[in-house]
């Protein structure tokens, strides 16, 4: 599947779009229940799931102007994402994990399905299926939906700071594809978005911590020791990826040898995403959202004069260096937030 770099950029440009309308439409609703739910706050989730429904369907009518099969792409996704945070928000880690790997297993196996049947088309038709399919937890809840939405208000600022970080975090992983697509063409897209899928892959790991921490920190869990285990396999995840990508690409994309390099700068960002994680879960079980959001944005406008500057020096490596020298200035923001956060508890103890 994918011979073409061209259709590997182009498609990866379509789920762009259906997955950044998706994370619109979540309001920060998905980090605000497993925020909150840990905290003690009942009937949240349900509230949550209820605005969900309808946000979602706007954003769903929206994207579908320009895929009809969009639609369900952003609806689907968003059913599957607040059941798999509501998972999470009750530490059922075990039916999280199931939920993850699930969705993202059936998703690589029906796309390459309906793909021989349907082409890029039933690519889309792969995900929509799965996310449906794993998003049971919030089809569960549908039957306790009412017009009541005071749990909901009374949160509203911190969900409004969420909305802010989760938006500014999707803009991360979707909005430099809607960037380098019409600037640089479906071809080079497709050659950088397999050097991202692999940075991706393995910030798998970052993200679950970051998403255990949540909860753990917002119930007043400590887990310095596993910080420091998550920053060890983060830097052996990397050597390995920096030493192993030029036979993993000859063995199962030959014709993708020109994302080697790509591949190799990006697996520098394994780390410092590890690192962004582990603060950013600190600052949200503290409330502090505005660190991370200001962070956030730090990240974006970096990464988007770095994509064109770059980008226009040194083509596929430099639209990859963007991303790591972006990762570096936002760790370099949470860094000093982090620092001065600590020397004022440290003055008022």
């Amino acid at each position: 599947m994918f011979q073409d770099v061209h259709e590997y950029g182009q498609i990866n440009y379509v789920i762009a779009i259906g997955s950044l309308s998706s994370s619109v439409s979540l309001l920060g609703l998905n980090t605000a229940v497993t925020t909150l739910v840990p905290q003690g706050h009942k009937k949240i989730d349900v509230q949550a799931n209820q605005v969900i429904l309808i946000s979602a369907t706007v954003c769903a009518i929206i994207a579908s102007l320009f895929n009809w099969l969009l639609g369900l792409f952003v609806m689907g996704m968003a059913f599957w994402m607040m059941s798999s945070y509501e998972l999470l928000s009750r530490k059922s880690y075990r039916k999280y994990a199931i939920n993850i790997i699930g969705s993202r297993g059936s998703q690589l196996v029906l796309s390459i399905i309906l793909y021989s049947f349907f082409g890029l088309q039933g690519i889309i038709i792969g995900f929509i299926i799965s996310f449906f399919a794993f998003s049971i937890t919030y089809f569960k809840t549908i039957p306790q939906f009412s017009k009541s939405f005071d749990k909901i208000t009374k949160e509203f600022k911190t969900s409004l700071h969420l909305y802010s970080y989760n938006l500014s975090n999707a803009l991360l992983l979707y909005f430099d594809k809607l960037i380098i697509a019409p600037i640089y063409g479906y071809t080079v897209l497709g050659y950088y978005q397999l050097g991202f899928q692999f940075l991706m892959f393995f910030s798998m790991i970052s993200v679950s911590f970051y998403q255990y921490l949540i909860p753990e920190e917002s119930s007043g869990s400590k887990r310095n020791r596993l910080r420091l285990y998550g920053i060890a396999l983060s830097i052996i995840i990397t050597i390995l990826v920096f030493v192993l990508a030029p036979v993993i690409l000859q063995v199962f994309f030959p014709n993708y040898i020109n994302s080697l390099n790509s591949i190799r700068i990006l697996s520098l960002g394994i780390i410092p995403m590890m690192i962004t994680s582990m603060l950013n879960s600190k600052f949200l079980a503290m409330k502090l959202t505005r660190y991370v959001l200001f962070s956030s944005i730090t990240y974006q406008v970096t990464q988007i004069i770095l994509i064109v500057i770059l980008g226009k020096q040194y083509g596929i490596d430099g639209i990859s260096m963007s991303v790591v020298i972006a990762m570096l200035f936002q760790i370099t923001f949470l860094g000093i937030a982090h620092l001065r956060l600590s020397k004022k508890n440290e003055q008022n103890i």
